[in-house]
């Protein structure tokens, strides 16, 4: 009588950690991405991606050990996929197509999601020329996107949300600065949140600013009051109290 084999049951750590590897793997890792990807590796811009630090539905971002020929001294590097299947390209284009710097792109899901990758791009420059802590971007081909890793020793930083404020008060006024800041270059983040900020050095980063746009963009003041007020309701938890009015007035320098 044949024997049946008992199968060695896997931990539930390592079950839920074979499901993401393989959700990545669908979602992220088309062939085109892989291209993109391997002619990276070739370059010597990395040299191995080692593992995803944030996840969501549009993107996924790796640390990834730097290449021989990166131009730089860092160690680490941050590469940022997006997702071409799931990212959610109609709201992308409530983004991009009133921003002028992206007229003509054309109506299809991939050539949305390149113009982003493009889009956060340019947006992180806008915030290392207005001196607004964020990722400084290096390098960007389709939808993938290679900037700075924010971390210590290797290990990533973690969101405002998951750490809380240990200065509330300066934090609060440092961000707000920030939105000024980018104000006088005519840009606004459009997404500022305790889901988008990194806490590097006990000093707030700005992530995420693909969704960023010029004061041209028709829904530019909207998107600053909106700003404004999530970094309000924020730090309103820690009794910090500000007048939004009286805010958006100094942002604008009326």
């Amino acid at each position: 009588m044949a024997r049946r084999l008992s199968k060695k049951k896997m931990p539930p750590r390592e079950i839920k950690q074979l499901k993401e590897r393989k959700k990545i793997e669908s979602y992220v890792f088309d062939k085109y991405t892989l291209l993109v990807l391997w002619e990276m590796l070739n370059k010597g811009i990395i040299e191995s991606l080692d593992y995803p630090v944030a996840s969501g539905k549009e993107a996924v971002v790796f640390r990834a050990t730097a290449g021989e020929n990166f131009e730089g001294e860092e160690e680490y590097v941050a590469v940022k996929v997006y997702k071409i299947e799931t990212s959610d390209f109609v709201r992308m284009q409530e983004y991009i197509k009133g921003d002028p710097r992206f007229f003509g792109v054309k109506n299809v899901k991939r050539e949305i999601v390149y113009a982003w990758t493009k889009k956060e791009f340019r947006n992180l420059q806008i915030c290392a020329e207005a001196g607004v802590p964020a990722p400084a971007p290096y390098i960007f081909r389709n939808n993938v996107l290679v900037m700075e890793f924010l971390g210590e020793e290797g290990i990533p930083d973690s969101l405002l949300v998951d750490v809380g404020s240990a200065n509330p008060e300066k934090d609060c006024d440092a961000l707000l600065e920030y939105v000024k800041k980018l104000y006088g270059k005519r840009f606004v983040h459009a997404d500022i949140s305790e889901f988008n900020v990194l806490m590097h050095r006990e000093v707030p980063y700005l992530i995420d600013v693909g969704q960023g746009v010029l004061l041209e963009h028709p829904k530019a003041e909207e998107f600053l009051r909106r700003d404004v007020q999530n970094i309000l309701r924020y730090f309103r938890r820690y009794g910090i109290e500000r007048d939004e009015e009286e805010i958006l007035e100094w942002v604008k320098g009326v």
